[in-house]
């Protein structure tokens, strides 16, 4: 039977924030953000994972260290916990149809491990940052729906709903409130771009260093891409959202090609560079424009930086960190 659902009354004193992923390149500026709005904040991530990201936090924050496949180091970082936010990933969608078992184990198994003693937590309410840009598949319409049907065509977006549905269930089991973000392509300063995922900033990469771009395809597939600080605003929201939808695309709603941000590298950045076009992969989608009207009309949160400025701090963060090296 589920338990009466916890309340989530974010103005008691010493509201309490779990960041699991918050050293990545979303969670350290989702745990920034969190700073800022007066929220006591503990992340959760991987041994050994560098705090280069969080350096100008680090001290305000509290950091625990852990395996998310053990059920006890999960359930040590809930501790006096009022919200999770679980970010953690270990694919990308690439890597996913390289090894789709590694992909189910990583993340399906092991959220299965601990998901079902959150009833032995004080957790009040969960959040999880799923994929926008791939739990869709091909859509039937654009911009997508979060009432549109889910339709994954490569294991990245299998492993992700899968998952969102995992803690829908566990969450009801247990009277814990959850809340499931559909994010449209998240770009910004700190991004890694080794993992194959995150075309602006490998193509701002790339061109600073003077290397060919690679594009996938013809270069006309289109995509929605939200910066990184628009993206954590809009997280941050559904924190106390009290409202009866449980699922949110957060996107900008307007479409841009890979062709379209070459062009705004070469003609607004002023940055030459040179493309080689690649056979094109199974798994992308031609096109995936989010629908974000749902999250507009339940919160305060608007998207404020155009796909132009955002590339341009992007830019400005890529000039120092290849300088630094």
């Amino acid at each position: 039977m589920a338990r009466e659902n916890r309340k989530t009354n974010t103005n008691k004193p010493g509201f309490h924030v779990l960041v699991m992923g918050g050293l990545g390149f979303i969670g350290s500026h989702l745990s920034r953000k969190l700073l800022r709005l007066g929220y006591r904040v503990r992340i959760f991530d991987k041994l050994y994972t560098s705090k280069h990201l969080i350096s100008d936090i680090v001290r305000q924050v509290e950091v625990v260290e852990g395996d998310v496949a053990k059920s006890a180091d999960v359930l040590q970082s809930l501790e006096k916990i009022d919200v999770a936010i679980h970010l953690i990933h270990t694919t990308v969608p690439g890597s996913s149809m390289q090894d789709p078992v590694y992909d189910v184990e990583s993340n399906v198994v092991s959220c299965t491990r601990w998901l079902p003693y959150l009833r032995n937590t004080d957790l009040k309410r969960i959040i999880y940052v799923s994929s926008g840009g791939t739990v869709y598949g091909v859509p039937r319409n654009n911009p997508v729906s979060e009432d549109d049907p889910t339709e994954p065509i490569c294991s990245y977006g299998i492993t992700k709903l899968a998952i969102e549905k995992y803690i829908a269930m566990y969450s009801g089991l247990n009277g814990i409130e959850y809340r499931v973000c559909r994010p449209a392509n998240a770009y910004g300063e700190g991004q890694r771009l080794n993992i194959g995922q995150g075309v602006i900033g490998v193509f701002l990469q790339r061109a600073l260093k003077g290397e060919t771009i690679e594009i996938w395809g013809d270069g006309t597939s289109k995509r929605d891409y939200i910066y990184v600080e628009d993206l954590v605003y809009g997280v941050a929201e559904l924190i106390h959202h009290e409202g009866a939808e449980r699922v949110f695309n957060i996107s900008t709603t307007v479409g841009y090609s890979l062709n379209d941000i070459v062009a705004i590298i070469r003609n607004k950045i002023n940055i030459p560079i040179t493309v080689e076009y690649m056979p094109s992969r199974g798994f992308d989608v031609p096109l995936n424009i989010l629908d974000n009207s749902r999250l507009q009309r339940a919160t305060n949160w608007a998207p404020k930086t155009s796909l132009e400025e955002g590339i341009r701090r992007v830019y400005k963060w890529l000039q120092t960190t290849i300088s630094d090296k």
